[in-house]
C-alpha cells in the first residue's frame, strides 16, 4: 500500500472509532464531506484511486464471492443495497459492513424513481435508508437510483434526504446475459483513470472477472476504495464516460 493509501485508511479507521458501535456492529465512516450538489459520475483527483459501486437487489448467491475477492485483494467497495433486500438478507448485509465495505441506498425494492411522485420517492428513499441502517448499523450516505434514472426531482429527493446521488464513470454492463468476464475486464482496465467509479452487479460473470479487474488495477498503480473514500480525495464531477 502506498503512503497516501495508508493515510486514507487511517482517516477511515479514525472516523469509525469516533462513531462507536450501533447494535453491536462496528460503524465504518461512510459519509462524504457533504451531500454533493451534482450527481457524481466521477471525482476530480490527483490520487491513483478508483471506486467500485455494486448494486444489489438480486444475485444474492454471488455477493459472498464478490466480498471474498475484495478481501483477498485488500480492496474496498460500496454495495448499493435495496432496503427490502437488506431486510431479507440481514446477516449478509451486516457482513459487508463488518468487512469494511460501505453500504449505500439503492431504493426500497428497485421501483422506477422517475415514475414515482415526489412524496412516494422521498418515502421510498427514507424507508430504504432506515432499513439498511437498522440491519447494518451504518447510515447510508449515498443513493444510486434504480435503473440509473436521473432528473432534477430525483436528485432533489436524494439531497433532501442528506444523500449524495451516485452514477458511474465505467459501466461494466455485467447484467447483460451476452456479457462475459473478458469483456468486463477489458472495459474496466481500458477505461481506468483516477477518480473513476465502476458500476457492477452480483452476477456469475462479475464474480469471475473481479479478481482480474482488481489485479489489473493494482498493476496500474490504483487503489480500489469506497465511493465515499473516493469523494474525500477530490471534487465530484457530473460528467462520465
Amino acid at each position: 500500500m502506498t503512503g497516501w493509501g495508508k493515510r486514507l485508511r487511517t482517516w477511515v479507521v479514525a472516523g469509525a472509532a469516533a462513531a462507536g458501535l450501533v447494535a453491536g456492529v462496528p460503524v465504518r465512516a461512510q459519509a462524504p464531506p457533504l451531500p454533493a450538489a451534482v450527481p457524481v459520475y466521477r471525482v476530480e483527483t490527483a490520487h491513483p484511486v478508483m471506486a467500485l459501486s455494486i448494486n444489489v437487489v438480486w444475485g444474492t448467491e454471488y455477493v459472498p464471492q464478490l466480498l471474498a475477492a475484495l478481501k483477498a485483494a485488500h480492496a474496498h467497495a460500496t454495495f448499493m443495497l435495496g432496503g427490502r433486500w437488506a431486510e431479507q438478507h440481514a446477516d449478509l448485509a451486516r457482513s459487508l459492513v463488518q468487512a469494511g465495505m460501505e453500504v449505500g441506498n439503492h431504493g426500497w425494492n428497485h421501483a422506477h424513481p422517475s415514475l414515482q411522485d415526489p412524496e412516494a420517492l422521498a418515502a421510498d428513499i427514507r424507508r430504504s435508508s432506515a432499513a439498511i441502517a437498522a440491519v447494518t448499523g451504518a447510515q447510508p450516505a449515498l443513493y444510486a437510483p434504480p435503473y440509473g434514472e436521473l432528473n432534477p426531482r430525483i436528485l432533489g429527493a436524494a439531497r433532501a434526504n442528506g444523500l449524495t446521488l451516485v452514477m458511474w464513470t465505467i459501466d461494466t454492463i455485467d447484467w447483460r446475459p451476452a456479457s462475459d468476464p473478458a469483456t468486463i475486464v477489458r472495459r474496466v482496465l481500458g477505461r481506468a483513470r483516477p477518480g473513476a467509479i465502476v458500476l457492477m452487479h452480483p452476477t456469475d460473470r462479475t464474480v469471475e472477472a473481479l479478481p482480474a479487474v482488481l489485479k489489473g488495477l493494482a498493476a496500474k498503480g490504483y487503489q480500489v476504495v469506497t465511493v465515499s473514500d473516493l469523494l474525500r480525495t477530490g471534487q465530484p464531477r457530473n460528467d462520465g464516460e
